[in-house]
């Protein structure tokens, strides 16, 4: 029974151990995804100590890979419901598209110098390598602590979610064209692209559709629903690439068509879910290192680094802010956008269909890949947080969501669960009245629980529990359970308070500042309303010699703005380039 046992050891203590340098990984800030990919590097077949045979097989790899990753890419979906997309979908899916396409454009000319590779072969590479990834990125945010501004998340994780089937379309465009010996016409390859897209764009929308009714036509027992969809999922995922469909395309959008409607066994899914995604990005990660081999990728070293320098600074930049230049998004936003570009494991997967191809110079191309890959993953990987708070798109300890669970019940399928964590700074602490609607459900006070009901003051450390019918009211619990004072790595927001239905005028004379007549009888409301779109918490403004930050928003008006009366000498001169975003009202 050995050939059972050793093997089935050996690969058990390889996942736990792998699992278990998260808790120092987390604390260097380097992702745990990079860490997957070193210990398969080191135990692999052509690694240090070659513990684990097998796996120096493309076609093995890829299979294994692309399974991973489609779950990897469903569950992505699944967790970005349409919601999301409101207020970034046009800037992300150019970045997802456009933004694509521009980084392996611009880097292209870089892989054709430096590695000597003809054009065709130059653009096969950047294209593989012109994905971000959505795990890297936001495990470190996640892990690190560190809260970003709620359109800066959401952009970043709708584009990371979004831009692998653009990536492996140019992958896949550019090996059809080189495997045919360049016989195949510019028509046969928009044909291609049609297809592709076309089809995994209906099919994801039709396979989403049809999970949906399927789940919530029959009732199976509760622990029976992940494992149907897991089925349904390989099962579509499968048929769409069979109809010469992308098939990582559809099961994105049938996430996102599964994600934005009320199913049975929500929860049980969503743990299902997560679970499920992470044991495969372990799996790809692992296995991709498994594959790579050491000797080989020293001799690429130097050439690998070249190309991850003109990445991370030229050609990520430069297709970011090409795509976002309509839009308005500050230039510190734009850089710390450009910055979050950390590249994973869709690229090394992609790397290894050159060789199922037996394209020339495969090997090459998948040994700098992984090189880039692990080059990303740690500068980039261990530089986010410092680069967030450098670029203020870090927000103060009290605009930082609480721990919000959503309820799975017959008619509160809009309800939640908050966890609050008081501390001194929160209102309640200090003595703010608590509505009756607001009382909490639960108050866990150190080894002791009490009935919401029951307490009658609040203590700073109190762990409470609070129900909320509608999510219209979690902006108002968050104003009594939350902290008001703002932290030492966020944004000051402002000497004062004052409310925005203040009349320009009166602002005007309180603080000796000169504004046009045309907008004295305006609000200070109207006046931001009018002059911004999409203005978040945390947005800044220079007006004359005074600065304006907005404190409050509740269902998307303005409700309180600070007001700083000595803004930073620094501030002022470095103007749009320093801050959140930083605009002067004319």
């Amino acid at each position: 029974m050995d050939f059972i046992n050793l093997p089935l050891l050996l690969l058990s203590a390889i996942l736990v151990f792998s699992i278990l340098t998260s808790f120092f990984s987390s604390r260097a800030n380097i992702p745990l995804l990079f860490v997957f990919l070193c210990i398969g590097l080191v135990l692999g077949d052509g690694g240090g100590l070659g513990l684990i045979a097998g796996f120096h097989q493309p076609k093995m790899a890829f299979f294994i890979g692309s399974v991973a990753l489609a779950l990897i890419l469903f569950d992505s979906g699944y967790q970005t419901p349409f919601k999301s997309y409101r207020r970034t979908l046009f800037p992300s899916v150019l970045l997802a598209t456009l933004g694509v396409f521009f980084t392996a454009l611009f880097l292209a000319p870089a892989a054709h110098f430096i590695l000597g590779f003809d054009w065709p072969r130059s653009f096969l590479m950047a294209s593989v390598i012109s994905s971000t990834d959505a795990a890297a990125v936001f495990f470190l945010l996640r892990m690190s602590g560190v809260a970003v501004r709620d359109r800066i998340k959401s952009t970043l994780e709708m584009e990371s979610g979004s831009n692998d089937p653009m990536a492996i379309f140019l992958t896949f465009a550019f090996l059809s064209l080189i495997h045919a010996s360049y016989e195949e016409s510019w028509y046969s390859f928009l044909i291609f692209f049609v297809l592709q897209m076309g089809i995994g764009l209906i099919a994801g929308g039709l396979l989403g559709t049809g999970m949906r009714l399927i789940i919530n036509k029959f009732d199976f027992d509760t622990a029976l629903y992940p494992v149907l969809l897991l089925g349904m999922v390989l099962l579509g995922f499968a048929t769409v690439n069979l109809l010469n469909g992308s098939g990582f395309l559809a099961l994105y959008v049938a996430g996102v068509f599964m994600g934005s409607a009320p199913i049975r066994g929500r929860h049980q899914i969503l743990r299902f879910q997560s679970t499920l995604t992470w044991f495969s990005q372990i799996v790809l990660f692992l296995t991709l290192g498994f594959f790579a081999n050491i000797s080989e990728l020293t001799s690429l070293l130097i050439p690998a680094i070249l190309l991850s320098v003109f990445l991370i600074f030229l050609a990520r930049p430069l297709a970011v802010f090409l795509c976002l230049l309509p839009y308005q998004y500050t230039t510190m936003e734009k850089i710390f956008i450009s910055f979050v570009g950390l590249r994973g494991a869709t690229s090394i997967l992609m790397a290894l269909a050159p060789m199922l191809y037996s394209i020339e110079g495969a090997h090459t191309l998948f040994n700098v890949i992984f090189l880039m890959v692990l080059i990303s993953l740690a500068v980039q990987g261990f530089f986010i947080t410092p680069m967030a708070k450098y670029c203020h798109v870090v927000l103060p300890l009290f605009v930082r969501p609480p721990e919000k669970t959503e309820i799975d019940l017959p008619g509160l399928s809009d309800s939640y669960l908050i966890t609050y964590k008081l501390s001194a700074q929160s209102p309640v602490v200090q003595g703010a009245t608590v509505p009756r609607w607001a009382t909490p459900v639960w108050v866990q006070r150190g080894d002791i629980s009490y009935m919401g009901a029951s307490v009658k003051k609040f203590e700073a450390g109190d762990q409470v529990y609070v129900f909320a019918s509608t999510e219209e009211k979690v902006p108002l619990l968050d104003k009594l359970f939350g902290e008001t004072g703002a932290s030492s790595e966020g944004e000051n927001m402002g000497d004062f308070v004052i409310y925005p239905d203040i009349l320009m005028k009166e602002l005007a004379y309180l603080y000796n500042i000169q504004i046009p007549n045309r907008v004295q009888e305006q609000s200070l409301r109207e006046v931001l309303e009018k002059n911004f779109i999409d203005l978040e918490i945390g947005d800044r403004f220079v007006f004359k010699n005074i600065e304006l930050i907005v404190r409050q928003k509740n269902e998307g008006v303005i409700t309180e703005v600070g007001i700083s009366l000595q803004p930073s000498k620094k501030r002022q001169s470095f103007g749009r380039l320093f801050n959140m975003k930083r605009r002067t009202l004319k």
